[in-house]
């Protein structure tokens, strides 16, 4: 098993260089020695610190999360929260692991790295349950959605986003609304950006005939959605209801693809208050296979600007 490098795909504006690593037993390194990068950002680098110490505990035989709770100090919930991508580990901590899977010097220091950005503050202004995923679509090299009720939020115009805030809690304070508009258009800033993602979304034809925030902000939306078709690494398509039944009813979900050498799939499920990140492998592949049904039965993107298009003069 070896430490892979996460390279210069990791997407983020700070000048800080330091070494970013994550465990994967199919990824051979020609190269081992240390390299400088762009620091990760923290929620990134919470999911790749657990998923390394998951496989690192699972490649070792017999040893159990009872055995890293003893080895570390702690309760049994910490080492769960790690494995999952909500925690973090100190120096210290790293260093006991090191000595419980006799990691070498480079890969000890790798480990330690991927540590010290995981314990970064966040700037994402975002609730902290959705604050994971804003990191994972910044550092995401393809995206892939599929939306039953709402526009995708890299794709949405800020009305549109303000009347979702406000749909879901019109007790918000006008500055919290503010922050999560401010928010979301941050986030959108990785479209347009060095090294942007290849996002394709396929809507469900409900997402552009309801009229979010009435009809000049919902014109407003679907012409947002036509601009940002002409970006290279944009594709939008219509599902449309003469399809019928389709492999994901009442389904949105999205497939997060890191860049190599990672070669790594998450899949991300959002509930009202919550959100669920999948990553094992017949798990992620299951959902890539129905996104692909539900790409093959969409819109082509010419005949989706065209629909977009007429349904946007209906509101007119």
């Amino acid at each position: 098993m070896q430490l892979a490098r996460y390279n210069s795909h990791m997407r983020v504006n700070s000048g800080e260089a330091s070494s970013v690593w994550v465990i994967y037993p199919h990824v051979q390194i020609e190269d081992r020695r240390m390299a400088t990068m762009p620091t990760a950002n923290p929620v990134v680098s919470k999911l790749l610190l657990g998923i390394a110490v998951r496989d690192l505990r699972e490649a070792a035989q017999g040893v159990r999360r009872e055995d890293l709770a003893r080895v570390l100090g702690c309760d049994l919930s910490k080492i769960s929260r790690i494995e999952n991508g909500k925690g973090s580990l100190t120096a210290l901590e790293v260093d006991a692991l090191g000595r419980l899977f006799a990691l070498g010097p480079d890969q000890l220091e790798q480990l330690r790295g991927l540590a010290r950005d995981s314990r970064r503050r966040s700037t994402y202004r975002v609730s902290d349950w959705a604050m994971k995923f804003a990191g994972l679509e910044q550092a995401a090299d393809a995206v892939r959605t599929y939306e039953t009720e709402l526009v995708p939020g890299l794709l949405q115009h800020p009305d549109y986003t303000r009347a979702v805030t406000l749909a879901a809690d019109p007790t918000r304070p006008p500055a919290e609304v503010d922050r999560l508009v401010a928010g979301r258009a941050e986030r959108q800033a990785v479209l347009t950006g060095d090294d942007p993602p290849h996002l394709i979304a396929v809507i469900n034809e409900a997402v552009i005939r309801r009229p979010v925030g009435g009809a000049t902000a919902m014109a407003a939306q679907l012409g947002r959605l036509v601009e940002l078709t002409e970006l290279p690494n944009v594709e939008v398509h219509v599902l449309p209801f003469a399809v019928g039944a389709h492999p994901a009813m009442g389904s949105s979900f999205v497939v997060l693809e890191l860049p190599d050498p990672f070669d790594v799939r998450i899949v991300y499920l959002e509930d009202l208050t919550t959100a669920h990140y999948l990553d094992h492998p017949a798990q992620v592949a299951g959902y890539s296979l129905t996104f692909e049904r539900l790409l093959g039965s969409a819109l082509g993107p010419a005949e989706t600007v065209g629909l977009i298009n007429r349904v946007r003069r209906e509101l007119t």
